[in-house]
């Protein structure tokens, strides 16, 4: 009898940020930052900063093989989503391409780009209905404003340039 694992996989998608993906992954499998540290042998509060990109903790090439395995995402492919080094500290959205794939992108998170390089919108800062400033994507469950509930996707139409 072959034991399955117990790993809920998520996909992770071209382009998707690191945090966001790891967000999605833990919420699949019901873990917080505490749980999946514990299963990685590390700290918690490492995990935790791995999603917030602008405590700059990124995980070791060791933490990155371990978590791959435990994620079934390639090591380079997580390489790839891991924070841009000109980092623009606030989190940012297209809300195009979220309606198209509903993920953070870590291209958005680039300081000296405030354009979609897709679109050609500006990508947004706060939600338009309400002022307020987006959570760190790896927090979002809802693919909405977490204050007026306004959803990103459709954030399209009070946007533009």
């Amino acid at each position: 009898m072959e034991i399955q694992p117990w790993v809920f996989c998520v996909q992770a998608f071209a382009g998707e940020s690191f945090g966001h993906f790891l967000g999605r992954f833990r919420r699949a499998n019901y873990l917080s930052c505490k749980a999946l540290a514990a299963h990685l042998g590390i700290r918690y509060e490492w995990v935790a900063a791995w999603e917030v990109p602008s405590r700059r903790r990124n995980p070791t090439s060791l933490q990155m093989i371990a978590l791959s395995k435990l994620v079934r995402v390639d090591p380079q492919q997580l390489e790839e989503m891991l924070p841009p080094t000109r980092l623009h500290l606030a989190t940012r959205l297209c809300p195009a391409c979220y309606q198209e794939v509903p993920v953070h992108r870590r291209i958005w998170q680039i300081s000296g780009i405030d354009v979609c390089q897709i679109h050609q919108w500006r990508l947004l800062e706060a939600c338009p209905g309400c002022g307020s400033g987006f959570r760190t994507p790896a927090l979002w469950d809802s693919h909405a404003c977490e204050y007026c509930g306004l959803p990103f996707a459709v954030m399209q139409s009070v946007n533009g340039l």
